[in-house]
């Protein structure tokens, strides 16, 4: 027994012995150690600077995007208006160009109008994101089957950068920095929009035979039947009938048919709704039952799309489009939408691409998240 615990603590003390006598001499140790300690050293002083190259990374990024700009596009059936801003949102460059209502147009034509306007923009310096808002992108299939024609041409190469599409609608609050409201479109084709925070409500948008309601071609249709039925006898007399053959340059009211039927149907209706305006002034009872007409669809599709949307109080009514300069129609509808919504603001947006714009840089800002 004796013999065991000398044996042991002799073991002991031998190893003592080794770690005293060994270790503190090996240059790999002191190597070891000293390496362990400049690690922990660094990482000790590294905590200081990291808010500096946070700073110096956010500078370069803000460098960076100084030089590129925010691309946004409202195409209209009649026409499309493009806008460039910068990172704070200032607008820097707008131009105009043809119709992008890709119902109305074949591919080739299409990528052409939207090919032109983005070379102009290009020449202003890199784009970094944009947003594409059209007429005529009503459901899901259309975004997806406008993306494909843009991806596979050429405007894809030119941008070289990320872009999204959505409907003419869905920039019009942005455009008003809205965040919840109602926006109604009465240009060519007309639509109706409504957000109460995470409630959205549509009603409209469907094109000229589902829809259109109030919109320019709706009153420019109503325009020439009444011109044709005061040409026929079959309805009132209306001074409708001389202006629509003056503007159209024809004599006989049957030769409408061939200017009519070629070429872009819903544009060329649509040119005839400024017609009341003129008619308007000789007191022409036609042409005021037909802006009334218009000013109770407008109404109508207000009502509708706030109702759904549950927007009560004070909040804001967004107005796009080329039929709210006839003032008899926006004096009309305005008078009746104060009277159902009191505390309701009624706004006249003049650049919803502006809106577009707004939403390509907020769509950036994710990606850089």
């Amino acid at each position: 027994m004796k013999e065991k615990q000398i044996s042991e603590k002799l073991s002991r003390n031998t190893k003592v012995s080794f770690l005293k006598i060994y270790l503190p001499t090996s240059d790999f140790f002191r190597f070891f150690i000293k390496t362990i300690s400049l690690i922990f050293e660094v990482l000790w002083h590294f905590q200081y600077y990291i808010p500096m190259f946070l700073f110096l990374y956010s500078l370069n990024q803000t460098k960076f995007m100084d030089k590129g700009y925010f691309l946004g596009i409202d195409g209209g059936a009649t026409k499309s208006t493009l806008v460039l801003i910068n990172l704070k949102g200032k607008k820097i460059f707008e131009t105009t160009g043809e119709s992008l209502n890709y119902r109305n147009l074949d591919e080739e034509k299409f990528i052409k109008n939207l090919n032109e306007l983005i070379i102009k923009a290009k020449k202003k310096g890199k784009i970094l994101f944009s947003c594409f808002s059209f007429a005529g992108i009503d459901t899901e299939t259309d975004k997806k089957r406008v993306m494909n024609i843009i991806e596979k041409s050429a405007v894809n190469k030119m941008l070289n950068s990320n872009f999204i599409v959505t409907n003419d609608i869905e920039i019009v609050l942005l455009a008003a920095n809205v965040e919840d409201g109602a926006a109604v479109i009465a240009g060519t084709g007309s639509n109706f929009f409504a957000k109460n925070k995470n409630k959205m409500a549509r009603a409209g948008g469907l094109d000229y035979i589902l829809s259109d309601e109030g919109s320019a071609f709706y009153i420019g249709q109503k325009v020439l039947r009444a011109a044709v039925k005061s040409s026929d006898l079959r309805g009132e007399k209306t001074i409708l009938e001389k202006l629509v053959l003056k503007k159209s340059g024809v004599e006989n009211m049957r030769d409408l048919v061939n200017l009519i039927y070629e070429g872009n149907l819903k544009q060329k209706v649509g040119e005839f709704a400024p017609l009341t305006e003129p008619a308007l002034k000789k007191n022409d009872r036609v042409a005021k039952r037909i802006l009334l007409s218009a000013v109770d669809e407008l109404e109508n599709g207000i009502i509708t799309v706030t109702r759904k949307a549950k927007l009560k109080g004070k909040f804001k009514i967004c107005l796009v489009g080329g039929v709210f300069k006839n003032k008899y129609l926006l004096n009309k509808l305005e008078t009746k939408l104060k009277k159902r919504f009191k505390k309701a603001r009624i706004m006249l947006i003049k650049n919803p691409a502006i809106g577009a714009a707004k939403l390509a840089k907020k769509e950036f800002e994710k990606l850089c998240k």
